[in-house]
């Protein structure tokens, strides 16, 4: 991690801050931005090159300036992950939502992660009854995939996620189940409406949701690998049958 901090910056255009290479980078490297009044904002390294870098910056580059001060720090973007995952709320970027302590981490996973020999992993055999007959029949889930769910306007999506969330479980088999639930650019009213579901029918006890809402950074909605990489984590690292799947 750089101690240094830089204030080379050139330009700024949308969510892009340009500055001047002080010093060789990564892409993807973490970056930290200290306004002119103290207050920090985080961004990551999109390209480098010679004599440039680009920096897109996640909550937005209003009071953004030339006097805005720099940090890069050396590391790529990672999730805080444990089994204290399971019941928690968070946002796109992993950060609390619910109002609740930041997650203590056994570890820290590289939300991208490592490439995956698809000849290493074990069978898929472990069947996951949704509860949902057109799922269950005709396109089989089972453990260690991810369910995605595509819908249009109108379509009761929402009723439907919720409905799997509630009723999946394994069949054959009492081990611990997790489910691993992403919401991406939904409203307010919805975030409610599903955390009000889960919480009165008790399912949020077995889940974690990472969700970003229409009026967050939309940077946020490319980090959908949040949930996945908690997903992979609580099925490996933690040991907990898990089932995960995007909205």
């Amino acid at each position: 991690m750089s101690g240094k901090e830089y204030r080379t910056i050139t330009d700024v255009k949308g969510p892009l801050v340009f500055l001047e290479k002080t010093e060789p980078v990564s892409y993807g490297e973490i970056v930290q931005l200290r306004l002119s009044d103290g207050s920090m904002k985080n961004g990551q390294v999109l390209d480098t090159s010679d004599d440039q870098v680009i920096v897109q910056v996640f909550e937005g580059t209003a009071s953004v300036d030339r006097q805005t001060g720099v940090k890069f720090l050396g590391d790529v973007f990672k999730l805080p992950v444990s089994k204290g995952l399971n019941g928690r709320i968070l946002d796109g970027a992993g950060k609390p939502r619910d109002g609740g302590p930041e997650i203590v981490a056994e570890d820290m996973a590289d939300i991208i992660g490592a490439a995956i020999n698809p000849y290493s992993r074990e069978s898929p055999e472990q069947f996951i009854q949704t509860g949902i007959s057109a799922i269950d029949a005709c396109t089989s889930l089972v453990r260690g995939q991810k369910l995605p769910i595509f819908s249009a306007s109108g379509l009761p999506h929402n009723d439907i996620a919720l409905q799997i969330a509630r009723q999946a479980k394994l069949v054959g088999s009492d081990d611990d189940f997790v489910v691993v639930f992403c919401a991406m650019g939904i409203t307010a009213e919805e975030y409610n409406f599903f955390v009000h579901d889960l919480e009165r029918t008790g399912a949020l006890e077995n889940a974690a949701l990472f969700v970003n809402l229409a009026d967050d950074p939309a940077v946020e909605r490319l980090y959908s690998e949040t949930g996945l990489d908690g997903c992979r984590v609580l099925g490996v690292r933690a040991r907990l049958p898990r089932a995960c799947y995007l909205h």
